[in-house]
């Protein structure tokens, strides 16, 4: 099987783009690194205007990273093989806030150990009391570890890209989900 690391598609011109006003003391990284987050209280908006772009696309550029999904997108990743805390948005339009959609982020929770260094590319880094840091410009993973997974991050301080299998992409392509761009990776 094929796996692919997905990024947002940054090729499309007039995506609405979202940002936060007030974060409440949620980190950047807090829900891209593949543990539950406790505590959402509902209180989180982001906001976009119509002169930065008005596309609604299926996973929305913000400006915390975070993996912006619509109701479409949250059912198709709910029906495949995963771990997944969503958390429900609301996004709002800067000069007419009354009018809101929601989304979801998607927290991937579903982490393996199958990144596969001798088909990466990859520099390391000794650090003090964490040892051996990998910065991965290319990624290589070991097909047999992901666990059969069709969205999935890698552990061992690899946690912020998310990885999807071929399944996951012939679905995306069938629903025609919006917002994705997928890179394949070495698989051995």
């Amino acid at each position: 099987m094929k796996y692919y690391k997905m990024q947002m598609d940054i090729e499309r011109e007039n995506d609405i783009v979202c940002h936060y006003v007030n974060d409440y003391g949620i980190q950047q990284n807090t829900l891209n690194v593949g543990k539950y987050f406790e505590g959402w209280d509902d209180r989180f908006e982001f906001f976009y205007t119509k002169e930065e772009g008005d596309i609604w696309t299926d996973y929305l550029a913000n400006d915390k990273g975070w993996f912006l999904v619509s109701n479409k997108l949250k059912i198709l990743l709910e029906s495949v093989n995963t771990e997944i805390q969503f958390i429900k948005v609301k996004i709002k339009e800067k000069n007419n806030k009354n009018n809101f959609k929601e989304y979801y982020i998607a927290n991937i929770i579903k982490s393996v150990d199958a990144l596969c260094l001798d088909k990466s590319k990859y520099f390391a880094t000794e650090i003090e009391g964490l040892g051996t840091i990998y910065t991965v410009s290319k990624y290589g993973i070991y097909a047999d570890k992901t666990d059969d997974a069709d969205v999935f991050k890698l552990s061992n301080r690899q946690q912020i890209p998310i990885f999807v299998s071929e399944r996951f992409r012939n679905l995306i392509e069938k629903e025609n989900i919006t917002g994705i761009s997928l890179t394949e990776i070495s698989v051995v």
